[in-house]
């Protein structure tokens, strides 16, 4: 069908809507987003959700407790709970749920040489820069994929440094660039001019 290109800069659409939408919006868009994502890639969202529940309880804590308002019964309301707080809490952790989970559906549907394809061909305009771009996001997927145990940063500083050659690194990272077509370059088109109305309104 399209190039991955296409479907990554329709999720960054996707992304710029999430934070825009109306609250009433937000819910209905999220029931359908969710289901999906949830049908073609349950296990990675699963994955991903539970790699950032940090994050999601952070954040939810955060908007309870510093959002004034009407404050709920006690014994809620004596520890400062408020009912806009739980309101823009929950508007918010949907926001960054719905994204996370459709974020884990483009990784399935792309998988790892489509996600890297399709970026390398959306940073054409950066010209050999993208090169190191992709290269660094490749090493920085690898690292997350392997979930390597090292969490010193002394093991960070030393990786790739046993090498026989001073250390140089040896990985050699390989690239499938398949070519834009016109469908492609109409859907990218398209994608930009929605992004572009997204940022004016």
């Amino acid at each position: 069908m399209f190039h991955p290109a296409a479907w990554i800069a329709l999720w960054g659409v996707v992304a710029i809507l999430l934070q825009v939408l109306a609250p009433r919006w937000l819910a209905a868009i999220a029931v359908p987003l969710l289901a999906l994502a949830a049908y073609f890639a349950g296990s990675e969202v699963l994955r991903l959700l539970r790699r950032a529940r940090w994050l999601l309880l952070t954040i939810g804590l955060l908007f309870v407790f510093a959002t004034p308002g009407e404050r709920l019964p006690a014994p809620f309301g004596s520890v400062g709970l408020t009912v806009d707080g739980l309101v823009v809490a929950a508007e918010h952790l949907l926001r960054l749920v719905v994204l996370l989970a459709t974020l884990a559906w483009l990784w399935r549907a792309l998988a790892y040489e489509g996600l890297l394809s399709g970026l390398h061909s959306l940073l054409h305009p950066l010209g050999s820069m993208r090169d190191r771009i992709v290269v660094r996001l490749v090493l920085a997927l690898d690292y997350v994929e392997r979930e390597a145990p090292a969490r010193d940063w002394r093991a960070w500083l030393g990786a790739g440094l046993d090498d026989d050659d001073g250390g140089a690194p040896t990985d050699i990272v390989r690239l499938a660039v398949r070519p834009l077509h016109l469908a492609d370059r109409a859907a990218l088109l398209a994608c930009g001019a929605a992004l572009l109305l997204l940022l004016l309104t």
